[in-house]
């Protein structure tokens, strides 16, 4: 009987001063943290961007003596005058002859809308267009220089990410071509000005020949590939977000009451008014290269616009810092579209 006693006392000091009930089998588990989204894949093999200091690895120049930024995004090329609109991924994998054979693979879901295999028709020589959408945000990726198309590809087809499209080159109707050295993948993440393209560039061009239908190059915007996919890998990015947090290069007034950009970009509507009626104008917040990441309604009856659009305002820091842009210039005292960003208006606002 004392040594039951004594037992009992020494499995209290054991687990404190009562013992410890045993876990519920009907708890619940312990949530299990979400893995961080990632939209985007690398589009070949080559990840050395997320490498440190390895740039000159993932980034191709135009020649032996540049630096690895002239193959980068932005205002790169022509002693900075130039603007880049992709990123040129150097090729890793190469055959006995020295001829790349690295694959190319869809950035991330969506549908094939363009496929170019006539390499004199562009100087992206064989090139494929996909089309996304990142939360309703509508966007497009492009893959150019490529050596082979994959065969079978077809306009309309649907792609996952990863789904190859063909393989890395050279391919380029330029007459100082693409030397083997320098073989690399420009990929680019851009929008579309308008849908209808066509139109306007019949009305604009009207004796041009448009080969490529609304992909012209003319109708596309590319952003930072390079900055997209490194925030993208540490799963924290989102389309809409982004393009609303790039530089301010001008604020602009449009005399219309609907735009083809807004119907495709509700979400850059900045409309902090409890007002439900249609807006009489739009006031426009361009980025250096012209894309409009934010319009807030301008409700006023009495509003008179002379012109179809207007400048309000311009940063004239953004501007030094992006001398590629090309818009606008200043003309005494007041700021005025250069005549590309008068094409670039007139291509914006047209319906």
């Amino acid at each position: 009987m004392i040594r039951i006693f004594l037992g009992i006392i020494l499995a209290f000091e054991l687990t404190g001063c009562k013992p410890h009930p045993a876990p519920s089998t009907n708890a619940p588990a312990e949530p299990v943290p979400a893995k961080p989204k990632r939209w985007f894949q690398f589009p070949t093999d080559n990840r050395s961007l997320l490498q440190e200091n390895a740039e000159d690895q993932f980034f191709a120049p135009t020649t032996t003596v540049r630096p690895w930024t002239s193959g980068s995004f932005g205002c790169v090329r022509n002693s900075g005058t130039r603007l880049h609109e992709g990123i040129d991924i150097h090729s890793i994998k190469r055959d006995e002859d020295e001829e790349p054979i690295d694959p190319v693979r869809a950035a991330t879901s969506g549908k094939i809308v363009y496929i170019n295999r006539n390499i004199a028709a562009s100087n992206y020589g064989k090139y494929v267009v996909v089309a996304h959408e990142m939360n309703g945000v509508p966007f497009y990726t492009l893959y150019a220089h490529l050596r082979t198309v994959l065969e079978g590809l077809e306009i309309g087809r649907n792609v996952d990410s990863g789904d190859e499209l063909g393989v890395l080159g050279r391919t380029t109707n330029t007459s100082s071509g693409i030397a083997s050295w320098r073989a690399h993948l420009h990929f680019e993440i851009g929008v579309q000005i308008n849908s209808r393209f066509n139109g306007w560039f019949k009305n604009w061009y009207r004796d041009g020949k448009n080969l490529h239908g609304s992909w012209n190059g003319l109708n596309l915007l590319g952003l930072d590939a390079a900055d997209i996919l490194k925030r993208d890998h540490t799963g924290n990015f989102e389309l809409g977000e982004y393009l609303m947090s790039l530089p301010v290069l001008c604020r602009v007034r449009v005399n219309r009451q609907k735009l083809d950009w807004l119907d495709r970009y509700p979400e850059l509507i900045n409309d902090g008014s409890e007002a439900t009626n249609a807006p009489h104008a739009w006031d426009l917040d361009l980025s250096f290269s012209g894309i409009p990441i934010r319009a807030t309604p301008v409700r006023d009856p009495d509003l008179k616009l002379a012109a179809n659009y207007m400048i309000l305002n311009v940063d004239a820091d953004v501007r030094r810092q992006h001398p590629c842009s090309g818009l606008v210039f200043q003309k005494g005292q007041k700021w005025v579209f250069t005549s590309k960003g008068q094409r670039q208006m007139d291509l914006l606002i047209f319906r």
